[in-house]
């Protein structure tokens, strides 16, 4: 039988917590369920696209908050999760548009947002103490937040976002 180096065994045994995480959503208290819908935080620090890229491999989509009962929801659940900023699935095209195809009229913007500061501003952040947005340039990195469930109230169909630079 082969052996395996000892100096390898950390690494094998670090990948195996990773792919654990990711397959059995042992994120304690960091994802709950609502009317079919689950959210997951995942603690990891990604480009927009690539924040969507995996939500759409792993669980559904980016999420979509579309009222007042969405926000509240993420953000008291989250509350102490110690992360400030994540993705959501807003992007700019022109903000009535969600990563999942969903529109929506609820809005949850920070004072003075959206600004598209420098033209270059296409992608949305939540703030995770108050569920307010901020627009950020998409290629910023952040953790970022999934759903895994039905997509609700999809009004039209759209091509996934590309990222500008």
């Amino acid at each position: 039988p082969t052996r395996l180096k000892k100096d390898f065994l950390p690494y094998l045994s670090l990948q195996f917590y990773e792919i654990h995480n990711v397959c059995f959503k042992i994120h304690p208290f960091y994802s709950f369920t609502a009317k079919n819908t689950s959210y997951i935080l995942v603690k990891e620090s990604r480009s927009w696209s690539a924040a969507q890229s995996y939500c759409r491999t792993y669980h559904t989509d980016l999420t979509s908050i579309r009222s007042k009962e969405e926000k509240s929801n993420i953000t008291l659940t989250l509350n102490g999760s110690g992360v400030q900023y994540v993705w959501i699935g807003l992007y700019r095209d022109p903000w009535a548009f969600w990563s999942d195809n969903t529109t929506s009229t609820f809005t949850n913007w920070e004072p003075s947002q959206p600004n598209n500061y420098d033209s270059i501003q296409y992608c949305v952040t939540m703030y995770l103490m108050t569920g307010e947005w901020g627009d950020s340039e998409c290629h910023t990195i952040h953790n970022f937040f999934c759903f895994t469930g039905e997509v609700q109230n999809a009004n039209t169909v759209r091509s996934c976002h590309h990222e500008k630079h």
